[in-house]
């Protein structure tokens, strides 16, 4: 079977994007998203790399990828798998789950992949009416809260830990936020060093051993992730091209096409 996915809009969860997809053959390399990335497989099992681990997720577990870690996918021993997916930001699950358990404090889960057979049910539910679309606004609130109650459970304080020979919690924050601020621009190894007083080289260890991938990959998806938001308001691809450093558009065609399965025009 050929491989699909469609991306579709929540309008009773401002913000939340669904896919749902069916993949034989294509591999999703290892790549970051700036939101809570919820996956279900349906059907099948799919393999998953993330946190230095690698787990099968299938029917009865869900996958969850917090914002900005990388992680990879690809069917289990070439088989067939349905995927399901939540793209959620990550200031709207910050907020129903602090609310949902009085804190304040960022979400962290115990771990990248969830045994709860029951919240698995519950996602599939939630996913499928959102999909659907003619469910009562009421009906999607109660669900969805019921859903984020249940990802309470598997919830623990995040740790503080550095990685070790890696960039300091200053330097990382700095390159980060330059990054972002400067999409459209021409970023180059020499000013992310500088930002953190390193040499080139020291710079580049430093990096990968912080985020698990070179400068550029990483800077390539976030580029292609600040694409998926403005290809959601609407925009022009040539425009958003441009808008995240794409100087070529069918390189960024291109490149999109390679992460996601679809071309930005099908987003």
């Amino acid at each position: 079977m050929q491989d699909t996915v469609q991306y579709f809009r929540a309008p009773d969860v401002p913000g939340l994007v669904l896919s749902d997809g069916h993949f034989s053959t294509f591999s999703f390399e290892r790549h970051f998203h700036l939101n809570y990335h919820i996956s279900l497989v349906v059907d099948g099992v799919q393999r998953q790399s993330a946190s230095g681990k690698t787990f099968l997720v299938g029917p009865g577990r869900l996958s969850v990828i917090p914002p900005e870690e990388m992680h990879d996918g690809s069917g289990y021993e070439k088989c067939e798998y349905t995927l399901k997916t939540f793209r959620i930001p990550p200031e709207l699950l910050t907020e129903e789950m602090a609310e949902a358990m009085d804190s304040a404090r960022r979400v962290a889960f115990s771990s990248n992949v969830l045994d709860d057979k029951l919240l698995w049910e519950r996602a599939c539910l939630l996913h499928y009416v959102l999909q659907r679309g003619d469910a009562s606004s009421m009906f999607v609130e109660e669900q969805w809260m019921d859903l984020v109650r249940r990802l309470v459970m598997h919830s623990r304080k995040p740790l503080a830990d550095e990685s070790e020979g890696g960039l300091a919690k200053p330097d990382w924050k700095e390159v980060r936020d330059y990054c972002h601020d400067n999409l459209s621009e021409k970023i180059t190894l020499e000013q992310l060093a500088a930002l953190c007083n390193l040499s080139r080289y020291q710079f580049l260890r430093r990096f990968k051993s912080t985020v698990g991938v070179t400068p550029y990959n990483w800077l390539k998806q976030l580029r292609l992730e600040h694409a998926c938001r403005l290809l959601e308001k609407g925009e022009r691809v040539s425009t958003v091209a441009a808008n995240v450093g794409f100087y070529d558009q069918s390189h960024f065609v291109h490149a999109f096409k390679k992460a996601y399965s679809v071309p930005p025009s099908k987003y």
